[in-house]
């Protein structure tokens, strides 16, 4: 991780340009993209987790549950009176935490997601989620830290590649893309012409060495979505920053394919710790972005 506070380059400079939505939910920033879209932003965590509201004419969903630390159920109710359901981009901890306010969900079908939607994750786990210096907010009325974990929950929808979401003159587009996590997805809108990219890309850390993740699926997932690039404008990433220029995903690629060719030797090596997955680590550090993998690739 660069050196300082992460919070130090806060507040990140697109927030300043969007329109800002008050709600009664302060744990989220809300801001209005179109008169569908809303992008929820959890800015006082550290990994600033990115949702979006995507509402059509008969349904609405929101992508990815982010921390869980809110309640973004309630928050939807204040932005959209359509039925809503929430869709995970993949299962990690910081997406699954709004599974348990939900009542239909959708995710890849996969053997990771069908054990997180079995079994949830424990304290320990999602504990990681708010320890130390990780938030920087007051915690919302009714929120207890000390009994903080993501429950089972039931998938009403499994998902597979080439699926369509029909939400009522607006279709998303599922894509697999594999690689920071096994059951990884992207969504594409060829109407608006946006591609959400989960963690496959975002202005910050991203990553192929987590459970689940596989560098050589990621290099095939990025060449794959680069060649939709005709498809789409704008990247909707799932932490951090959103609309982001598609030029981005060409470098990611590049960045991706010469880390598994050993063709870069600038990096930054140290041991990631987390509960149960203690491994070395190496970050190659860009203007936008960084790709942090296993040292023994």
């Amino acid at each position: 991780m660069p050196d300082g506070n992460w919070w130090d380059i806060l507040p990140r400079r697109v927030y300043s340009s969007l329109e800002r939505v008050e709600t009664s939910q302060t744990w989220y920033d809300v801001y209005r993209l179109h008169d569908w879209l809303y992008a929820i932003y959890e800015g006082g965590q550290y990994d600033e987790a990115l949702m979006y509201l995507v509402i059509g004419d008969e349904r609405a969903v929101v992508v990815d549950g982010g921390t869980g630390i809110g309640r973004l159920d309630l928050l939807v109710e204040e932005l959209t009176d359509k039925p809503c359901f929430l869709l995970l981009t993949h299962t990690h901890n910081d997406h699954i935490g709004g599974c348990k306010d939900f009542d239909e969900i959708a995710v890849y079908d996969d053997a990771m997601s069908r054990e997180s939607a079995a079994e949830g994750l424990g304290r320990d786990k999602m504990g990681e989620i708010i320890e130390g210096d990780n938030v920087i907010r007051e915690f919302p009325s009714g929120f207890d830290p000390d009994s903080y974990y993501a429950p089972p929950y039931t998938v009403t929808r499994w998902l597979r590649d080439g699926d369509r979401v029909e939400l009522g003159g607006r279709t998303l587009e599922v894509i697999h893309t594999p690689g920071h996590s096994s059951d990884h997805l992207c969504l594409l809108d060829r109407g608006s012409r946006y591609l959400w990219t989960g963690d496959l890309f975002y202005t910050g850390g991203v990553t192929t060495y987590l459970p689940g993740g596989d560098h050589d699926d990621f290099v095939e997932s990025c060449r794959r979505l680069v060649d939709m690039m005709p498809h789409y404008e704008v990247l909707l990433p799932a932490h951090n920053e959103p609309l982001v220029e598609k030029e981005m995903m060409v470098e990611l690629m590049k960045t991706a394919e010469d880390v598994k060719a050993g063709r870069l030797t600038e990096y930054r090596e140290s041991r990631s710790v987390a509960v149960n997955y203690d491994i070395l680590v190496r970050r190659y550090q860009f203007s936008r972005f960084a790709l942090i993998t296993r040292a023994d690739l």
